[in-house]
């Protein structure tokens, strides 16, 4: 056991050491625990201060904490039916696998490095004090609640993909069963929603709020659970969180218990799943991405041969021959789809409020960030060919990034004429709300230019958060008050143009990041070390 925690202790010192080498990134940690201090000495203060206030809905927090549960649910689980997740990296696999220690020492270290990453991936919710103070009355305490019950089930989740993956993995029968389960659970639920609002004659957000408030969903794995100890946290109701807890430790004892069991041998399953996760962020580091199947034939038509394009142009082209080769039109992939049906279905229940309208777009915005942390420019960016192009760094800047930029317009256009399609607002404000949603993203692209530029490349996700987080204050925040303060000085015949100035607010900031890093190809150098 020492030999191990020297190895963690090690590991810890040695990523101190290695910000050295990147200033820039050393900066920007710091700059988060500054942030992350301020934020939780301001909840701490005003916590015990009682103001009354007309405070939101708290099954709002309920639905997005069940939300988000399922949804690692049916992530976890899926991964462990394809590659599975791991706790371990190659070193781990040469090193600690064929050394003299007992395999649950090691397993205890795996879950022990899957914590801490688990941990700063969690802080993102510290910096939502603020938010949940204003609008549900939430304090100190019940962030921690949320802080602790997200580390749990990320950790769950992590034993869950491993343990479905050791028991699945070569058996078509297993995965059959429970790929069914899986998908009997969801169709049981949205079964259930249906029948609760036409027998009710409610709403459908209201029959799924009564549902996320009901006692018996806090019983459905992880989502359910969630729920529960978060409900027993704000409503004193020790002994719901206590069950809570003993679901999940309950399930993570059997999961590990199982891993570490005669009849499962985790060295030889996690192997495969080590090696392409291993593999994967080699090739992220190498700007290009990882294909599990490459025995997949790609199909390439006469009019693909001819060549389009000239100096930084090419980029263009070739960036839109891969999106055909996705999509068969174009920008329409499955997020537009998946984003349509959802607005759809919001309009249709908002039915023209202007307050959930907008709630919408936040939601949206919000989702949007997120998603543009895995697009395709970050890859683009780093690939060598770019540097050998004979143009000027800003026009090959501008043409790699051409596609990303059209992109949320795209979006923004089809999601919000659904969305008024639907009933969710009118014509005009729709009209509005895309151009915000389409400006908004395209000052994300910009984000992930600003990354490779000053920061010698791109961060893990959790410092895109947060980063983003700071872009909130800097930009977002100073964009929404103005938005804000256009909503209470216009007249109500043209309260759809209150988000014009988020919209050009967004379209300046992109505009001079694209000019202070236009440079960035010529600046490589400065950029690596």
């Amino acid at each position: 056991m020492k030999a191990l925690s020297y190895l963690v202790i090690t590991q810890f010192k040695n990523r101190l050491l290695a910000l050295k080498k990147k200033p820039a990134l050393m900066v920007l940690y710091l700059f988060i625990t500054i942030m992350l201090l301020f934020v939780i000495v301001v909840s701490v203060v005003f916590d015990e201060q009682e103001t009354q206030l007309n405070y939101a809905d708290e099954r709002i927090v309920f639905l997005i904490l069940g939300g988000i549960g399922l949804l690692f649910l049916g992530l976890y689980v899926t991964t462990g039916l394809s590659t599975g997740s791991t706790l371990f990296t190659m070193s781990d696999v040469g090193l600690l696998f064929v050394a003299p220690i007992s395999s649950k020492k090691i397993l205890f270290y795996g879950i022990l490095n899957t914590i801490g990453k688990s941990i700063l991936a969690s802080l993102f919710i510290l910096f939502q004090v603020g938010n949940l103070k204003s609008s549900f009355g939430y304090g100190f305490t019940e962030i921690m609640a949320l802080f602790l019950i997200y580390l749990v089930a990320v950790i769950f989740g992590q034993l869950l993909s491993i343990a479905t993956y050791i028991f699945s993995n070569g058996n078509p029968g297993r995965k059959k069963i429970v790929q069914t389960i899986l998908y009997l659970g969801a169709a049981v639920l949205l079964f259930y929603l249906v029948a609760s609002q036409q027998s009710r004659q409610i709403g459908f957000m209201e029959a799924v709020f009564q549902m996320v408030d009901s006692r018996w969903f806090g019983f459905i794995p992880m989502g359910g659970w969630m729920v529960l100890f978060f409900k027993g946290i704000i409503r004193g109701a020790v002994f719901d969180v206590l069950i809570s807890i003993a679901l999940f430790v309950v399930f993570m004892v059997l999961f590990i218990t199982f891993l570490t069991s005669g009849t499962a041998d985790y060295y030889e399953d996690v192997l495969l799943s080590t090696e392409i996760t291993q593999q994967r962020l080699v090739a992220s580091k190498e700007g290009r991405r990882y294909q599990l199947n490459r025995t997949k034939k790609i199909k390439v038509s006469e009019k693909e041969q001819e060549i389009k394009g000239k100096g930084a142009t090419a980029l263009i082209y070739k960036n839109i021959l891969e999106m055909k080769r996705k999509s068969r039109f174009l920008y329409i992939d499955s997020y537009t789809v998946i984003a349509c049906i959802a607005a759809g279905i919001a309009g249709y229940n908002i039915k023209g409020k202007i307050a959930g309208a907008y709630g919408a777009l936040a939601m949206l915005l919000y989702m949007q960030f997120f998603l543009t942390m895995f697009g395709s420019l970050r890859f683009e960016l780093s690939k060598p060919y770019i540097f050998l192009i004979p143009e000027k760094s800003m026009k090959k800047v501008v043409a790699a990034s051409a596609t990303s930029l059209i992109k949320p317009c795209v979006d923004g256009a089809a999601i919000f004429l659904v969305f008024a399609i639907a009933g969710g607002c009118d014509p005009f404000t729709a009209i509005f709300m895309a151009l915000a949603y389409s400006a908004c993203g395209i000052l994300y692209v910009g984000l992930t230019i600003l990354y490779q530029r000053f920061l010698g490349g791109q961060p893990n996700i959790i410092a895109k958060a947060f980063v983003g987080i700071g872009l909130f204050f800097i930009v977002m925040a100073p964009s929404i008050v103005s938005s804000v303060v256009a909503a209470v000085l216009l007249p109500e015949a043209l309260l759809f143009l209150c988000t014009l100035p988020f919209t050009i607010c967004c379209i300046v900031f992109t505009v001079l990041i694209f000019l202070a890093c236009g440079n960035m190809l010529d600046k490589i150098e400065c950029a690596s070390k």
